[in-house]
């Protein structure tokens, strides 16, 4: 089961992960407008730079996180993600008005529990994992964006991901700080890489709001996408969201369409990858991968004076072609946001559902050579409270049925610490 599970890893999480298609701005996520830090009103050059045009987030996140029941091993892992942010505002460097550049840069350090062999095939911690599937402890994105006015913007360079699943209303994303689990946290496409070099036009209308973005289908970590971009082909999403009032509440309802010309393995000849090399040779190839996507978040109590305040429902339903996209369909619910707790405006909450399914000509191929996969489904709660605006504790479980089908129910326990400097 190892072999296979590190087959199927291959085709999925290494090469594409997704967030939401909300359509958003990628830049890199802030929490300085937000939530105060440590250093707010002790460090006057912080101040000083914010003034100048610099604003400069240093996080760091503590993971200790472990099986607590099901298959693998008992011993959980402690571990930790840094994240510096900057965003430069050019107007006041001297450069013109609407023109912001935004640098993330984030090391890792530490275990994960993402290999502690309970049999699921979607990480259990978010944050751990990328940039560390791609090969590396460390990385850094970078985006530049011009605002032609408050309607239009232009962005591009290289993306984190996890940047742009921070930013969806209600669910969050990334693993910082709402839910840990990807298939919540940075859903999986199929289509998109965790880094992406591309660009994206954001354009704002009273109905909707339209995101194009074009991007290299391969990760953005290999050096090789940097130093030739768009070799292997390009992907082309198109997102449509329409931000909506319903008893005065504000929902967000989206539908996303992708297609990449990269070619990719034909999954019907997968089962070929565990033959003699000798057999390898005649696995072949299928040209152009499709996804679609619609997704809701719907708030159920909002503050009157601050939006961004109040809880509420979330969910997406999504298809893909099954080949060679290694996933099928997928789906998620939940309900989630700020301020459950009267007087804790500050603090975090969620428990969703997800249900990932791999690509059916995946799945009868390898049950042919006695492989006894299913879909991936599991639930995922958190608690997450700000001790002060600065220091947060989130207490996370999760329940998932693994993609094995001998393998029991896992129950996985986690305990997050963050500080924002």
């Amino acid at each position: 089961m190892a072999t296979s599970r590190a087959l199927v890893l291959a085709a999925v999480l290494l090469a594409h992960t997704s967030a939401l298609g909300i359509a958003q701005e990628l830049s890199p996520r802030s929490g300085g407008d937000q939530y105060k830090s440590l250093s707010d009103g002790y460090w006057e050059a912080r101040s000083d730079l914010r003034k100048a045009g610099l604003n400069l987030d240093l996080w760091y996140t503590q993971f200790y996180q472990g099986v607590v029941s099901g298959a693998g091993s008992r011993q959980w892992q402690s571990g930790g993600k840094g994240d510096v942010i900057a965003t430069f505002d050019a107007s006041k460097f001297g450069l013109w008005q609407g023109l912001y550049i935004n640098v993330h840069a984030e090391l890792l350090t530490g275990k994960d529990a993402n290999t502690q062999g309970d049999g699921s095939l979607i990480p259990l911690n978010t944050a751990l994992a990328f940039p560390r599937l791609g090969g590396h402890e460390q990385d850094v994105s970078l985006i530049v964006t011009q605002n032609f006015n408050e309607r239009v913007s232009l962005s591009f360079g290289k993306f984190n991901m996890l940047d742009a699943a921070a930013k969806t209303p209600l669910i969050g994303g990334g693993g910082i700080n709402t839910f840990m689990n990807t298939a919540l946290a940075a859903p999986i496409s199929g289509v998109t890489p965790p880094y992406l070099l591309g660009g994206l036009l954001t354009v704002k209308t009273d109905p909707v709001i339209l995101g194009l973005l074009v991007y290299d289908p391969r990760n953005a970590q290999d050096r090789e996408v940097i130093e030739h971009p768009f070799a292997k082909g390009a992907t082309t999403s198109l997102s449509l969201t329409f931000p909506v009032q319903i008893a005065g509440l504000t929902g967000y309802y989206g539908v996303r369409g992708v297609y990449s010309t990269k070619e990719g393995t034909n999954l019907a000849d997968v089962p070929a990858l565990l033959l003699p090399p000798a057999a390898q040779k005649f696995i072949g190839t299928k040209q152009g991968f499709w996804f679609v996507s619609a997704s809701f978040q719907q708030y159920l109590v909002q503050s009157a004076t601050n939006p961004a305040e109040g809880w509420g429902l979330f969910g997406q339903i999504a298809m893909s072609d099954g080949n060679p996209n290694p996933i099928g369909k997928s789906l998620f619910f939940g309900l989630g946001g700020t301020g459950f707790i009267p007087g804790r405006s500050l603090d975090l909450w969620g428990i969703g559902y997800f249900n990932t399914y791999l690509s059916d000509v995946l799945v009868d191929g390898l049950s042919g050579l006695g492989f006894n996969f299913r879909n991936e489904e599991g639930i995922e709660a958190y608690y997450n409270i700000a001790i002060t605006p600065w220091f947060r504790l989130t207490a996370d479980v999760q329940v998932i049925q693994p993609h094995i089908g001998t393998l029991p129910v896992a129950v996985v326990a986690a305990l997050r610490s963050q500080i924002k400097f």
